[in-house]
């Protein structure tokens, strides 16, 4: 009950100007309640951080002693004149951010300490994805630099997707962090471009290995796979669906095992996976295809 009462009186004293961050994004409970300021951000931790926030020349800063892939920071930017896609600066290039636009600020979903930035990314030119019903989904994934097309003017919308490919997308669009793969015996750690995004995913129980000790990283997406990491995604962030769920529709629904059964059901209520009499979890899925079920994924969960 104390606690209680001394988190009433912290919230009212932010002020009425000051929005509260969403509680549904946390991965565990609060040990403690903690904000910072500058004049056009304000950082919160559910984790007892200690922050220290700054910005200059149109850069947002932030470092906390506490801040990982399952104890993020929450960072509210006002614009007041900033345009564009929020960034995170890094050496030698920018990578995607996490967040949610409410028009005047933006809030984001940080796991490391980071310097954001807002930019104007350049305008996409895909042209096979003019007839395509997954355009708007693609188009928006690829503004944030969440998906990056075969070349500068083809996407690819049906070609298929890779272990390691989906890996890459799922830590790029949290703004995860990555961690080292050790586990498994298929992929060097040292060299391999996927092996960072791998282990977030693992280290979060999001994606398995083919075996123990085998990832299995060229191996082919299917749609029961893209409905497991997706449904693991949104328990590791606590996503708490606004309604109840109803059963979905498909016909050979017997054969689905628990957790195949859970997570299509919240991803069917999402919108993120379209109807048919019959599910087919074994067939391949296309990259347009996860691009719709990864764009309903982030917006239904605060981060688009």
């Amino acid at each position: 009950m104390k606690k209680t009462i001394q988190m009433a009186a912290m919230v009212a004293l932010l002020g009425t100007a000051i929005s509260a961050p969403m509680q549904t994004y946390a991965y565990q409970l609060p040990t403690n309640y903690v904000h910072t300021k500058t004049d056009n951000m304000i950082v919160y931790s559910k984790y007892g951080a200690k922050i220290s926030a700054s910005e200059k020349d149109g850069k947002f800063s932030v470092k906390a002693n506490i801040v990982s892939n399952r104890q993020p920071l929450e960072v509210e930017i006002f614009k007041n004149g900033h345009t564009g896609v929020l960034k995170q600066v890094m050496k030698k290039t920018m990578e995607p951010v996490a967040y949610r636009d409410e028009g005047d600020r933006v809030i984001a979903t940080i796991h490391g300490n980071a310097d954001l930035q807002f930019v104007h990314p350049p305008v996409n030119n895909f042209q096979d994805i003019a007839n395509s019903s997954y355009a708007m989904y693609i188009t928006a994934l690829a503004e944030r630099g969440i998906v990056n097309g075969r070349t500068p003017d083809y996407f690819g919308v049906n070609e298929t997707l890779t272990r390691a490919q989906v890996s890459a997308l799922v830590v790029r669009a949290f703004s995860l962090q990555q961690v080292s793969s050790t586990q498994f015996k298929d992929i060097e750690t040292k060299k391999s471009w996927y092996s960072g995004y791998v282990g977030a995913l693992t280290s979060l129980d999001v994606m398995k290995g083919k075996s123990h000790n085998e990832f299995n990283p060229n191996g082919k997406l299917t749609r029961q796979q893209a409905i497991l990491i997706l449904g693991r995604m949104l328990d590791a962030v606590d996503f708490v669906p606004n309604e109840e769920i109803e059963a979905f529709p498909y016909s050979n629904i017997l054969n689905f095992d628990e957790e195949l059964d859970q997570h299509t059901s919240t991803l069917y209520a999402l919108g993120a996976i379209d109807y048919d009499e019959i599910m087919k979890p074994t067939q391949r899925i296309t990259r347009g295809q996860f691009a719709k079920m990864l764009y309903k994924v982030l917006q239904e969960s605060g981060r688009l």
